[in-house]
């Protein structure tokens, strides 16, 4: 299996300063849409995300949505967050979309952060393709295929248990932001 660990941890996509975005060596941001950018399954946007993707454009970071929705949804939510570019069906974790992504962006893949709630798929696609991940917290439990999700998450905690365990064993440290792999 293919490292599902984040480079970076944050509480909401929110959290991430321009000053972070720098400091990760981040030229462009991708993100994921459900439970990251919006509440799963919903077009709604809780406060301050559409801010917060207008902020990072305006610090000079370009910013492409990746999803595994839906081309009209995709489309619909890249008019809400002020025309983004996009990326539907992106079959995460399969690296192709990350890869369209930096190509899109102008920018080679070891430069692209991208955000996203989920570890088996955005976290590990992006630690596939090269590029910059960043795991945030869900807004709220999935509500379709609930069941599905629940045991998901389940999944993600007992992953994410087990590798602090190896990495404090071997004597690093677990910090909020762990330092990027090399």
């Amino acid at each position: 299996m293919h490292d599902a660990y984040p480079d970076y941890e944050y509480k909401r996509i929110t959290d991430i300063t321009i000053d972070d975005l720098h400091n990760m060596g981040a030229k462009a941001v991708a993100v994921d849409l459900d439970n990251t950018t919006v509440l799963d399954s919903t077009m709604h946007a809780p406060g301050g995300v559409k801010e917060w993707l207008n902020n990072v454009r305006q610090a000079g970071f370009p910013v492409i949505i990746i999803s595994n929705t839906y081309a009209i949804r995709a489309w619909l939510l890249s008019k809400k967050f002020g025309k983004l570019p996009w990326i539907s069906f992106a079959e995460k974790p399969h690296t192709a979309a990350f890869f369209k992504a930096a190509k899109i962006l102008n920018v080679d893949i070891s430069e692209l952060a991208m955000g996203g709630d989920r570890l088996f798929t955005d976290v590990m696609g992006a630690n596939k393709a090269g590029a910059i991940s960043i795991k945030v917290d869900p807004f709220e439990p999935e509500k379709l295929f609930a069941e599905k999700f629940r045991k998901e998450r389940k999944k993600e905690r007992e992953y994410m248990e087990k590798r602090r365990k190896e990495r404090n064993a071997e004597n690093r440290s677990f910090i909020r932001k762990p330092e990027r792999r090399k």
